[in-house]
Order: C-alpha cells, then structure tokens, then sequence
C-alpha cells in the first residue's frame, strides 16, 4: 500500500504539470482566415472568428446576424532521443507519438442591431492537444507518462457599441470548462524494466470566468489598429478520479484536487491596406504565463498533499499576415509566426514537450453566393529542444533528452450574413 501510495504522488504531480503544457501549448487557430494570416487577425476581424480575435470588430459587419464555423485537423508529431549516460529509465533509446488526429474548432453568432450595437457568441477549443507515445510498455518514459490529453471549452458572450463612426469597443467574458486525461506506468521491483502497475487519471474542472475587451479604430479605408484582452482563468479540480492498476490484479483508489491557473492574453494589431487589392497586417500577442508558478495538491490521503513548482514565464508571439483580393470571388493569404515557449528547461517532459515555433501559413477564400468559403493550410515547426545545457542534464527526474515535433493544420471555415 505504502509502495501505491509513493507511485500515486509522483503521478498527481506530473498529471497535473502536464496540464500546464498543454496551456503554453496553446490553439491559437480558432478561424480558417486567421489561421491562412498566421493569426494576425486582431485589426481585420472581418468574419465570424472576431468573436475570438477582436469582437470589436462585429460593429462593422452587415446589419442582421453573422455566423461562422471553423474547425482545424492538427496532425502533431513528437520524436524523442535519449541523452547518451542516462540511467533508471530502461527501454527503447528512440520513441515516437502515435498518429493523432485534434479538431479543435470554432461555432460563432453575431447579430448588429444598428449603426452603435452589436453582440454576439463564441464556442471555441483553444486549448486541447494531447501526447500518446507509442509502445508504451517499452517507452523509456513510460513512468512519467504514456499518454495525456487536455481539452479545453470556452462560451465567449460579448456586447459591442460603436460610438464613433472610427472606433469601437467591446465587453463581455468567457466561461470555460477543462478535461483532462493522464496514463502513465510505474516500474521497479527485482528488474527495473518491469512493468509494475498502470496509473490513470482522469476528471473534469469545475466551470470557471474570466473577463474579456476589446477595441478597434479605424480612422480611414486604409489603416485599422485593434486591441483585445482574454482574463486569465483559474481551473479548479475537485475529487478526481487517480486509480493505480496492478498488473497482478489489485487497484488502489484516490481522489487529488488542485488549482489550475490559464494566463491572460493580451492582443495587439495593426492593418495597412498598400493598395485596393493588397493589405499587410501585424499582431503582437503577450501570454501572461508567469501566473503558473507552482500547483497545489490535495489529496484524500493527507500525507500525500504537495506543491509543484513550474516558474513559467512570460512570453510574446509576432504573428504576420499578407492578404491578396484578387477579384470579387477569390482571395488570397498567407501568414509567418514566431512563437516563444513558456516553459522553461526543467519543465520539459514526455507529457507534452513544448519548444519555439516557426509557423508559415497560406490560405484562399472563395466567395460564393450563399456565404464565403476559406481553405487554409500551416506548418507548424518546433524547433528541437534538449533538456541538457552545458552538458548538464536538468530535468529533476533525470529523464534527458532532446526532442523534435511538427504538426500540419488544415482548416476549413464558412461564414454567411443574412
């Protein structure tokens, strides 16, 4: 018992950290346009996806109501090489994911009463990608994880008013609801390769809110600037399920509670129109993930409660964006993204490995007569990432490595006025 008990602690821990990666893993391609933009949306906001990106921008679509649907097929892939001299973790030295498909998406509404009010709603996944390794009883990870999930949903009501005929702003909030799901195994006994029990986590978060504004000026044809903000949330989990499967037979059962803190966003854009057919557009994006410092656990059994320390930091994304009409039926985009990572050095783990990303995007929309149609496809590369510096391998499990991951994102979105 006190063994399960040992193998329980360490796996509430790092199920719960997991989760924080997820959140720096962050979805940030709620709408096909954006998305073929590289996610440089905040001064444009001209469809449906304005709800995520900048629902300032609802005061200047048609009168009568807006919808929109997206929805992205993300196709990740993670490699792992152990660290040459790394010991307590037997197995294969090589790893791969196994092929996974994510379709996160986005459900948008926005009605504009008259020339000053507008509002709507947004069902969006911005969090919600997963790591599943493969070969998982020969994994050299496999006691720190095997497989994890997270998927995270948001309902985003929003008011708009327009006061001015060059400049609008925007209130409203977010309520958001979080899944998560971890499996990993334990291993020891006479042979440290073996396979000793499976452990599985999985729960639901409480609902949580945050508060959301936004603003948008547009002093002439040619030149718009945006602004949006999404409060950070705190996922609170309570009770949940952590079970501890021997594979001679016997199961121990617990329950672990922790809070969850998600960051604030901060979005900032410019659009500049060159010429009628051609536009460039800009967005800066801070994510405030130093509020992720640490998870405190509570377990039913109370010599077990911990503190988990994370020390996130701060980060910045530069999103670009090219926009082409070539004529009344097509349009033409393409987008670049430097993304930075969140999560520092010691953090990096086989539940979801994060590393900077290079992100290139191209995308085209059809106008059709019963609504606009955008195709858009981008690569996402993650540049690799080891856990040794300066020859010194960090992370505290002694888990060293490097890893290497790409993911491909078509997306498909439609958007009608009537």
């Amino acid at each position: 018992m006190k063994h399960g008990i040992m193998i329980l602690t360490t796996s509430c821990a790092l199920a719960l950290g997991g989760v924080a990666h997820a959140g720096g893993f962050n979805i940030y391609e709620m709408g096909a346009r954006a998305t073929a933009l590289g996610g440089a949306f905040t001064a444009t906001a001209d469809d449906g996806s304005a709800m995520f990106f900048n629902p300032a921008g609802i005061a200047w679509f048609e009168e009568g109501w807006h919808v929109s649907a997206n929805i992205s097929f993300i196709m990740p892939g993670s490699k792992f090489e152990l660290a040459p001299g790394v010991e307590g973790f037997p197995g294969d030295t090589t790893a791969e994911t196994e092929s996974a498909l994510f379709t996160p998406g986005g459900l948008y509404a926005s009605y504009r009463m008259d020339d000053e009010w507008a509002f709507g709603f947004g069902v969006f996944t911005p969090f919600g990608l997963g790591v599943e390794w493969q070969d998982p009883d020969t994994f050299p990870g496999r006691p720190l994880a095997t497989n994890s999930q997270i998927q995270g949903f948001y309902l985003s009501p929003m008011i708009t008013w327009r006061p001015h005929e060059t400049f609008a702003v925007s209130a409203g909030g977010h309520a958001t609801l979080t899944h998560l799901t971890l499996e990993r195994y334990a291993t020891g006994g006479t042979d440290p390769s073996w396979n000793v029990a499976e452990f599985q986590l999985e729960g639901s978060s409480n609902i949580s809110f945050g508060p959301a504004f936004a603003a948008m000026y547009r002093p002439n044809d040619r030149l718009s600037f945006g602004l949006n903000f999404k409060g950070g949330v705190t996922n609170s989990f309570e009770d949940q399920d952590a079970e501890l499967s021997f594979f001679e037979g016997d199961t121990d059962a617990y329950t672990v509670s922790g809070d969850l803190d998600f960051p604030s966003i901060l979005m900032a854009g410019v659009r500049g129109q060159v010429n009628d057919e051609f536009a460039l557009m800009f967005d800066l994006v801070w994510f405030g993930w130093s509020v992720f410092d640490e998870v405190a656990l509570t377990f039913n059994e109370p010599t077990l409660n911990t503190t988990l320390v994370e020390n996130y930091e701060d980060v910045y994304q530069f999103r670009f964006g090219a926009e082409y009409d070539y004529d009344e039926k097509w349009e033409f985009l393409a987008g670049f993204v430097y993304d930075n990572t969140p999560q520092p050095i010691d953090s990096i783990s086989p539940l979801l490995p994060d590393a900077d990303r290079r992100d290139y995007s191209l995308g085209v929309t059809y106008r059709a007569s019963h609504g606009d149609w955008t195709f858009a496809y981008m690569l996402v590369d993650f540049l690799e990432r080891s856990t040794i510096k300066n020859g010194v391998g960090q992370n505290p499990e002694g888990f060293d490595g490097a890893y290497r991951s790409i993911a491909h994102i078509p997306t498909i979105g439609f958007s009608r006025n009537f």
